[in-house]
């Protein structure tokens, strides 16, 4: 079962857009059941984590899994552990060569897989991607045709050099509009943390260092649900400390693997650009006033973490950051007082953001 694919779908009150998402998928063009040979052995097995829901997602699920019971299988949680937990029990359960991960409120165009799995005839790779877009369609549509590269653009990490280039680029990006092989998964120990948001960062970030051969096809085949401000749930105030979490993690988790005897100045400047740059972009994006107070508890834990990255040259002449961005950076590496922040935030604002 080479082609064979499971899809892992984490829920958690999802009533409103599940069902969407299911009908995406069980109108995937490849089938249910399929093979590129003619022999019917590959299949899409669709695995459901709920997630405690307290919601109609539960009956939902169980009424899709007796619709199709060959291939649909709900797991139901007694707690909620939030989406990292859900991808990682759906792992467990999972018997596919392939791994999709797909979000409950997101769909697929109806050739996803078969576009994806074609590609990955032409090499044992570990990952296939594609390109995604931001949809706010309350109903299930799809993209008009446009150009596009089905060959797709091969990745091959055959040394160092190349490994600095892919890890610095985050080529594959985002967690779900891909698929990846199951044992590259295994082999490599790359799960999702539990009970806390931004999970996708630590999952992304692994993957970038482990992966070896991978392939995107430059096209639009998976469509990212954004709400509308009504549907969204998380308080600020969870949303950073489980951002400031994740960043911890994933320092830790890099000097666990050894990986700074080889990529130290790639791993420094990743974690100032995801870690840094990327809360104080959350920050911008959360509040018309951005605290003071928040921007030295950033501050605080990258000095901790990288007390020596002021002295170290590339960093300052690196193109990996904006010249407004090296601003902020500066800004570590000196006393900021309040008015001094202020002034800095608000050449920020007119600037358009971070």
């Amino acid at each position: 079962m080479k082609d064979s694919i499971s899809v892992i779908i984490p829920c958690y009150n999802e009533e409103k857009h599940i069902e969407r998402c299911l009908t995406s998928i069980i109108k995937q063009s490849t089938g249910l059941k399929y093979s590129f040979d003619g022999s019917d052995r590959d299949k899409i097995e669709i695995i459901c984590v709920d997630d405690a829901s307290t919601d109609g997602t539960t009956d939902i699920l169980k009424e899709w899994e007796k619709k199709y019971p060959e291939n649909i299988r709900v797991i139901i949680n007694e707690r909620n552990n939030r989406q990292g937990a859900a991808r990682n029990i759906g792992m467990q359960y999972a018997s596919c060569e392939w791994i999709s991960f797909v979000d409950a409120d997101d769909w697929l165009e109806p050739d996803f897989f078969e576009k994806l799995i074609k590609k990955s005839h032409d090499n044992t790779y570990d990952i296939v991607a594609c390109n995604y877009a931001e949809d706010t369609s309350a109903e299930l549509t799809y993209f008009e045709a446009g150009d596009a590269d089905e060959k797709g653009k091969d990745v091959f990490v055959t040394d160092d050099m190349v490994r600095k280039e892919v890890f610095r680029e985050q080529r594959f990006g985002k967690v779900y509009p891909s698929i990846v092989k199951r044992h590259f998964l295994t082999g490599h120990r790359i799960t999702f943390p539990e009970r806390l948001m931004y999970e996708d960062i630590y999952y992304r970030e692994l993957l970038h260092m482990e992966i070896s051969r991978g392939a995107i096809i430059d096209e639009k085949l998976y469509h990212f649900y954004v709400r509308p401000e009504e549907e969204k749930r998380v308080s600020d105030m969870m949303s950073y400390a489980d951002y400031l979490t994740i960043m911890m993690l994933l320092w830790k988790e890099w000097g666990r693997r050894g990986y700074f005897s080889k990529y130290e100045n790639e791993l420094t400047a990743e974690f100032l650009k995801v870690g840094y740059i990327g809360f104080l972009r959350l920050l911008f994006a959360k509040k018309d006033v951005v605290p003071y107070t928040y921007f030295l508890l950033i501050k605080e834990l990258v000095l901790t973490l990288t007390p020596a990255a002021d002295k170290k040259h590339y960093l300052k002449n690196s193109p990996y950051f904006s010249d407004f961005q090296k601003i902020w950076l500066s800004a570590l590496w000196r006393d900021v007082d309040r008015d001094d922040f202020d002034k800095i935030v608000e050449a920020t604002i007119e600037a358009g953001g971070i």
